[in-house]
């Protein structure tokens, strides 16, 4: 069952790290991280992980589908409709909301689990954002930014 657990964290991993548009995509990177999986395992994986195919806009001329996390999409959908702006201070990253959203875009954001986010403390429109690092702070800033500027088409 550990050997489950651990491929699902990597499946999480190259799917927020990369654009996975079909099965044969992903079972080529898990392949590459040293899992031997087949399309039928991928398939229940996928299904267990409650994956979702969204097509997204990357910019005014196109789109792609790629696999998303459910909890991922529903932090999208937030950011685009609640994030007024975000900034950065070593390894604090701070997130202006709309006025009384903070608290429903934070616990969105604790609920993905990112491992280099330490915590979120959220007021009325403002979420304080504690990463383990400065990089980590830089990294979050681009998955947020990255997350809001990508529209679901």
């Amino acid at each position: 069952m550990r050997a489950k657990h651990n491929r699902l964290d990597a499946i999480k991993r190259v799917i927020e790290t990369k654009d996975v548009s079909t099965q044969e995509d992903l079972i080529a990177e898990l392949e590459r991280l040293g899992y031997e999986v087949t399309q039928a395992t991928i398939s229940r994986d996928i299904s267990d992980l409650g994956l979702l195919k969204v097509k997204i806009a990357i910019n005014k001329s196109g789109a792609k589908q790629v696999y998303s996390l459910p909890e991922v999409e529903k932090l999208r959908s937030m950011l685009n409709e609640f994030m007024v702006s975000i900034d950065i201070a070593e390894n604090l990253v701070v997130v202006k909301t709309t006025p009384g959203t903070a608290p429903a875009v934070a616990s969105a954001m604790d609920a993905i689990k990112w491992p280099d986010v330490l915590g979120t403390v959220a007021g009325d429109d403002t979420i304080l954002t504690i990463t383990r690092t400065k990089d980590a702070s830089n990294h979050l800033i681009e998955r947020l930014t990255r997350l809001k500027e990508e529209r679901v088409v």
